[in-house]
C-alpha cells in the first residue's frame, strides 16, 4: 500500500510540475522573474501537501533564528529531492544553484530559465565557477539568498564524506561574496531515499545552524562547514 501511494505521489508530482508552467504561462511572455518565483512557491506548497497526504511525510524547521535578515548563502545537506523544494517556504525568492541539464526537461526546464536560479555547467571548469560567482553576487545584491548543496549531489543516509567530498563551489562563493554562510542539516534521506519510489512516513527535520561569518581562510571555513553539517545530520538521522 505504501508503494502504491508513493507511486501515485510520483505521478502527481510530475503532473503538478507540468501544470504550474501552464497556469503561470504569462511568465513566458512577460519574463517576470517575480511571477515565476511565486509559481515556484505555489508548486512547493502543493508538493509538500501531496507528500504529507499520500505518503505521511511531515516536516519541521529548526534554527530559523540563525537565518540572517540580510541575504546569505545557505549550504544545505543533500539527501533527497525534498530539499530542492522546501526552501521556497523558508526563504524569500530563494536562488538555487542547479545543473544546466535540468533546463532540457519539457515545461519544468523552460520555466526554470525564467525563475531565480544559478545555472551551473559542471564540466565547465574555471569558467563555470566564475559564472556562478558572478550570478551569485548579482542575486545577493538584490537581497536574494543563495541555496546550494556543497557535496554537489544527493548523498545516501550515512554516506561518507570521503566518497561524497565537499566541492570547491561553496568555498569559492564564501571567499568571493563576503556574506554569511548558514550550514543546514537534515534527515530527509530516511523518508525520501535516493533512487527509490517508496517514501517512508515520518517527519523530516531541517535545521539551520549558526552562520559562519566571512573572513575565515579556505581550509578553516571548509572544516567548520563540514563539521557543522555532518555532525548535526548524523544526529538528526537518529531522531
Amino acid at each position: 500500500m505504501k508503494y502504491l501511494s508513493s507511486l501515485l505521489f510520483t505521478i502527481l508530482l510530475n503532473l503538478w510540475g507540468t501544470l504550474i508552467p501552464i497556469i503561470y504561462f504569462p511568465v513566458f511572455i512577460t519574463r517576470s522573474r517575480k511571477l515565476a518565483d511565486h509559481g515556484a512557491k505555489v508548486w512547493a506548497i502543493g508538493c509538500l501537501w501531496m507528500l504529507k497526504k499520500l505518503c505521511g511525510v511531515r516536516y519541521e524547521f529548526r534554527g530559523l533564528e540563525n537565518l540572517p535578515k540580510e541575504a546569505c548563502i545557505i549550504a544545505c545537506k543533500h539527501q533527497s529531492a525534498w530539499e530542492t523544494i522546501v526552501m521556497h517556504l523558508v526563504v524569500r525568492h530563494p536562488v538555487y544553484v542547479y545543473k544546466k541539464e535540468l533546463e532540457m526537461i519539457p515545461f519544468y526546464g523552460w520555466y526554470l530559465k525564467v525563475m531565480s536560479g544559478i545555472k551551473l555547467n559542471r564540466k565547465g571548469g574555471a569558467s563555470a565557477l566564475k559564472s556562478m560567482i558572478k550570478q551569485s553576487k548579482n542575486y545577493l545584491k538584490n537581497n536574494q539568498s543563495i541555496v546550494l548543496f556543497p557535496q554537489g549531489t544527493r548523498v545516501p543516509l550515512g554516506g561518507e564524506v570521503e566518497k561524497y567530498p565537499y566541492q570547491s563551489g561553496v568555498v569559492a562563493l564564501y571567499l568571493s561574496c563576503n556574506v554569511k554562510v548558514v550550514p543546514a542539516a537534515l534527515n530527509s534521506g530516511a523518508f525520501w531515499p535516493k533512487h527509490k519510489i517508496k517514501k517512508n512516513p515520518g517527519k523530516i527535520i531541517l535545521e539551520f545552524l549558526p552562520a559562519i561569518e566571512p573572513g575565515l581562510k579556505k581550509d578553516e571555513f571548509n572544516k567548520k562547514l563540514e563539521e557543522a553539517i555532518e555532525s548535526k545530520s548524523a544526529e538528526l538521522a537518529k531522531v
